[in-house]
């Protein structure tokens, strides 16, 4: 019983697992399209804090009351409204674990409550169902992980660890 939620438990641990290699060794302040990693990680974390569960239910105070760190800098994209250029803030890579840590913890407790019929569902006020916004954030998070190994690879020369299937215990 559950064995969809149980897959998802291991696939979720290992997107962590890649999430945290990135944010405790990436180079944070190296740039990309005029925005340094760091927020690019920021913007990576915060889609997983704002989407994994649904969107319509979200409420940043929490966040910002632990780490301090207006939500804005998740926009990474001159084109959007409320980007804040800020040329030269690197995001402390302190507040990004602290970030990590907190989505962890709520992303495994919303887990821990789930069963395999709920997945089809979708949360109160949002288009798509439990199962579709997982896979989004799986996507979304491993898009942003692979631009951040790209510019750390250029800015310094080094591949970071990356777990794959072999991973699951």
């Amino acid at each position: 019983m559950n064995e969809i939620i149980g897959i998802i438990k291991d696939q979720t641990n290992i997107l962590f697992v890649n999430m945290y290699e990135q944010i405790n060794r990436a180079d944070l302040s190296c740039m990309i399209d005029n925005v340094n990693n760091s927020r690019f990680l920021f913007h990576m974390i915060h889609s997983m804090d704002k989407y994994f569960i649904n969107p319509f239910d979200y409420d940043y105070s929490d966040v910002y009351s632990l780490i301090g760190i207006e939500e804005k800098y998740s926009i990474i994209s001159e084109s959007r409204d409320g980007y804040i250029p800020a040329e030269g803030y690197v995001i402390p890579r302190e507040k990004l674990i602290e970030y990590m840590d907190y989505v962890k913890d709520k992303i495994n407790k919303y887990l821990s409550e789930l069963s395999d019929e709920d997945l089809s569902e979708k949360p109160d006020k949002c288009q798509y169902t439990r199962i579709q916004m997982i896979l989004a954030q799986y996507r979304h998070s491993m898009f942003h992980s692979g631009m951040s190994e790209m510019a750390t690879y250029e800015s310094k020369g080094e591949w970071l660890d990356y777990k794959g299937l072999a991973y699951i215990p």
